[in-house]
Formats: structure tokens, C-alpha cells, sequence
């Protein structure tokens, strides 16, 4: 059974997220994993300088398993107010001391999971993404990392923008972002963000004539942004297109760094104005939703 993984940290924003992936799991048929991770001051560096209790340890362990149970008994709740003939999600929880990002390998042996679903994070933001854990989590993950922003709420996904270089690896992330879109009937506008003046029309027509092709999903269609920075082609994305959900590929060894300087990635990331659904770029294969 599929299987979808909510790092939360007990916060009301990673509670809305846990909202919006359990709406999520409903139409994918999916179950849901809520997992936290919290530090241990013993394991920490200045445990050596500090007198730490192992006890302690152990009641750091049992308030956040109760905190973690008590998260999910409020999803639960939800579901039972679904109607008869929906898909009611089984909800399980996993609670471990150390990082999200140290600790993903483990969560990633789960070969049931299709999706990482995490909540926006500020300065401040313990345990999850302290010390921006969740750029460890989006440089390390090799499942695909929906972030949701802090007041976003789940009704449908109607238009999915994707942002591509019309490169052929984007052609295996617009399969598997097919099959999340199928459910909801979404509509996929592939967008190619160039310079005014610039159409470059042969790639786009080689591009599009592989998609259609190769992607067995009828409610694709393009749209070429004229803007001369990408960065500001993103932003109309976000704004101006009505999307439900944004699409971007993070592509490892700092591609997305040469796109955008760092900066604005990192600014995406962490205040999105809608969904940000980042693929992990390479990995053996892409999840089928």
C-alpha cells in the first residue's frame, strides 16, 4: 500500500500540513506516516560539558511519542467524518531522536513511500528543521518533497504549473506528475521561462512532440513565460497563473544554486505562496502516485 511520510514538529503549521497531505492521501489511496524527529542534549557537544541525565533522555522520548499519538488520534478524528464510501487512510507514527536529515535514510527504506510532505519553516522552527534541516532533507531525499505554506488548505488540485528546461530527465518527472494529477482530472502547464524575443521553437517542438508521445496523459499544455530572469518567471508562476500546486526539479551538485544564486531557492523553499511539490534529481526511478 502506498504510503505517504509528514515530518512535523507538533507546530500549527505542520499540523495544516498534516491536513493537507491526509486530504492528499484521500483521492492517491494512500496511507500516512507521521514522523518526528527531536535532539537529545546528551548527544549534543556540550552534553560532555553538562550533566545530562540518562532519564531525562527517556522522558524526551515519551513526551514526544504522546505528542506524536496525540497528532495522530487528531487525523483520525478527521477521517471519521469522512463519508462511508471514502478511502480512509491508516495512520501510523515513528519517533526517533536525532535530525530529519540524519535520519532519512531510514525513513526512506520504506519502499511503500511516494512523498515526503513537510510545512514551511521560519527562524525559530525546532527539531524538524533546525538549523535548516529541511534544505538536508531536499538535498538528500530521493523521493519527491511537498512543501506546504502555512495557511494553505487542500480542495483539489485543478492546474499544476511545472516549470521546465525541456530537458529529457524532465520528461520522467512529468510521468510520475501524471499520476498525481490523474485523480483530480489537474490540469499540467508545462512552462518554459526564456528571454522576450526568444521563443526557441525547435527544443519546444521536439520537447513537446516527446511528451506527447511518451506521457499518457491528455490534459498537458504548454506556455512559454517571456521573462529575462527566471527568477522573476517563477514568481509569475506563483502569482499569476492560478496554480494549485508548483513543480520544480532540484537538481544536486548546486544547479539550482547557478540558477538562482542560492538565495531565492532557499526563499521558495521556505515561504512558498502556494504548494511546492521538488523532485529529487537523479535517482534510480520516480514514484507512481
Amino acid at each position: 500500500m502506498k504510503k505517504i511520510a509528514i515530518l512535523t514538529d507538533f507546530s500549527d503549521r505542520s499540523t495544516n500540513a498534516a491536513l493537507y497531505a491526509l486530504q492528499l492521501a484521500r483521492h492517491l489511496g494512500a496511507n500516512i506516516l507521521l514522523y518526528h524527529t527531536f535532539l537529545v542534549p546528551s548527544a549534543e557537544p556540550l552534553s560532555a560539558q553538562i550533566a545530562w541525565p540518562l532519564e531525562d533522555d527517556d522522558a524526551l522520548q515519551k513526551s514526544n511519542e504522546k505528542d506524536l499519538r496525540l497528532q495522530a488520534e487528531q487525523l483520525k478524528k478527521v477521517v471519521s467524518g469522512w463519508p462511508a464510501d471514502a478511502f480512509k487512510p491508516a495512520i501510523t507514527c515513528s519517533c526517533s531522536a536525532g535530525t530529519a536529515t540524519l535520519d532519512l535514510d531510514e525513513l526512506l527504506a520504506d519502499k511503500a513511500l511516494i512523498l515526503i510532505v513537510t510545512a514551511t519553516h521560519h527562524t525559530g522552527f525546532t527539531a524538524l528543521v533546525m538549523g535548516n534541516h529541511l534544505r538536508g532533507v531536499l538535498d538528500n531525499s530521493s523521493l519527491p518533497v511537498m512543501i506546504i505554506p502555512e495557511h494553505a488548505a487542500f480542495t483539489s488540485l485543478q492546474k499544476i504549473a511545472f516549470p521546465t528546461d525541456l530537458s529529457a530527465a524532465d520528461l520522467e518527472v512529468l510521468n510520475s506528475l501524471a499520476g498525481l494529477a490523474r485523480p483530480f482530472h489537474a490540469e499540467i502547464m508545462l512552462a518554459h521561462i526564456s528571454p522576450e524575443g526568444d521563443p526557441a521553437e525547435t527544443p519546444v517542438k521536439n520537447f513537446l512532440q516527446d511528451v506527447g508521445n511518451q506521457i499518457d496523459y491528455p490534459n498537458i499544455y504548454y506556455r512559454n513565460i517571456h521573462q529575462n530572469q527566471v527568477k522573476t518567471g517563477l514568481q509569475e508562476l506563483e502569482t499569476a497563473v492560478g496554480a494549485d500546486l508548483l513543480v520544480m526539479v532540484h537538481r544536486n551538485k548546486g544547479f539550482i544554486e547557478r540558477l538562482f544564486g542560492g538565495s531565492y531557492t532557499q526563499k521558495l523553499a521556505a515561504n512558498p505562496l502556494v504548494p511546492l511539490l521538488i523532485y529529487p534529481y537523479p535517482v534510480p526511478a520516480y514514484p507512481v502516485f
